[in-house]
């Protein structure tokens, strides 16, 4: 186990009060049971679950092999895809090295050599609670609640009136947007002396870059970080969908909905496939044509929007151009023609190097995601030929 002075009786996380302002989910559900309850099932709701409290919030099933032991994981982080855990060492909460991939059940290495360096409370918290305060590393609800995308509710609860909350809705698009950027983009602090890789002061409706800075793609620590079109691997990408053509029409991020669990309404959510047809309908009334897919194994999503960062064996975190092109000149997907002309590229050191920034989705990508160790071109000659019959054969 962990030789590093874990404390065995369980230190309580920093619950409350949090920032001023700030009621909690469950105040919210008085007027708007039918929401919450949608809300309830989300990954949203789930980010940040109390293990003390709720044992069955640990996913991962089998602990033999690992560094820790089920007893020392306080918290967890995550329900949809990968699961990670905090433990209590030295007055503060730390990620712990490995974590459950829910997609492959089985474990992952995460931060080897320097999770330690990392307190939870400093890197982490602000986006994974609601109403966070930087001077206390007190936050008012774990998980991202209501308040999280509305601002506090105090105001709100006490007056019933809708001018008191902020509706995401009636924002400009910048605005809106700016809500999932501070925390699904990098950026550093402004207004908390720059400890906080995230907007410790930021609330929902204000400008967002007078509280965070440098939204730009992260500087690779490794070539690894990125693929060969300079799209980044990680998450944090929200610059990938500012070049997108839906953020340059005046679409704003829920443009595809926030909420992904199943609805507790009569009427249905439409599938991802209906929900773009609403728009491009001619090509939804023809889509396994158009796709070469049997519809019940491919999406739109699947080759749009294709998961791209790798997660284990399967890949997780979606690619968010809303592009696809066909295949392209190896060199030339990330550097200007003029750069690799002539007998010879003379630096191949492609990083020390001017790049292009931005490049549109090659099919190889697309398709890697579902057919990932299958020989590439005999699959784009199984796609050109017709139906491909299911993912990853």
């Amino acid at each position: 186990m962990l030789a590093v002075g874990i404390c065995a009786a369980g230190a309580a996380m920093a619950f409350g009060p949090g920032a001023k302002g700030y009621v909690g989910s469950e105040a919210c559900k008085e007027c708007h049971e039918g929401v919450y309850a949608q809300w309830r099932i989300t990954p949203h709701a789930n980010m940040l679950r109390d293990a003390g409290k709720d044992p069955g919030a640990i996913a991962a099933k089998d602990f033999s092999g690992v560094p820790f032991t089920r007893d020392e994981v306080r918290w967890t982080i995550g329900s949809h895809w990968i699961q990670k855990y905090l433990t209590f060492i030295d007055n503060d909460y730390y990620v712990l090295p490995k974590y459950w991939n829910l997609v492959t059940d089985d474990w992952e290495p995460y931060s080897i050599f320097n999770w330690r360096q990392q307190p939870y409370t400093v890197f982490c918290d602000g986006c994974h609670t609601t109403g966070f305060d930087p001077v206390t590393k007190s936050f008012h609800e774990p998980s991202i609640g209501c308040e999280a995308c509305h601002g506090p509710g105090e105001k709100h609860a006490g007056s019933g009136t809708a001018s008191d909350i902020v509706n995401p809705l009636k924002l400009s698009k910048v605005r809106r947007d700016m809500i999932c950027e501070a925390c699904h983009t990098d950026g550093k602090d402004t207004k908390s002396g720059g400890q906080f890789p995230f907007p410790a002061l930021y609330r929902p409706g204000e400008d967002l870059t007078e509280y965070f800075t440098d939204f730009f793609a992260p500087k690779p620590k490794s070539k690894k970080w990125y693929w060969g079109t300079m799209d980044y691997k990680e998450r944090h990408r929200m610059f990938m969908f500012w070049q997108s053509k839906f953020y340059s029409t005046a679409r704003a991020c829920d443009v595809c909905g926030f909420d992904r669990g199943v609805t507790v309404k009569a009427e249905r959510y439409m599938s991802r496939d209906e929900y773009c047809g609403t728009c491009h309908q001619k090509i939804y009334k023809v889509s396994s044509l158009h796709s070469r897919h049997d519809p019940q194994t491919a999406e739109c999503v699947d080759c749009h929007t294709p998961q791209m960062a790798p997660g284990g064996e399967r890949y997780s975190i979606h690619d968010h151009k809303f592009d696809f092109s066909g295949p392209r000149n190896p060199c030339t997907e990330c550097h200007e023609e003029q750069e690799v002309a002539g007998k010879k590229a003379e630096n191949h050191d492609f990083h020390l190097s001017r790049i292009r920034h931005g490049a549109t989705l090659t099919i190889e990508q697309a398709c890697a995601r579902c057919h990932k160790g299958k020989d590439m071109s005999a699959a784009l000659e199984e796609w050109k030929d017709g139906q491909v019959k299911g993912k990853g054969k």
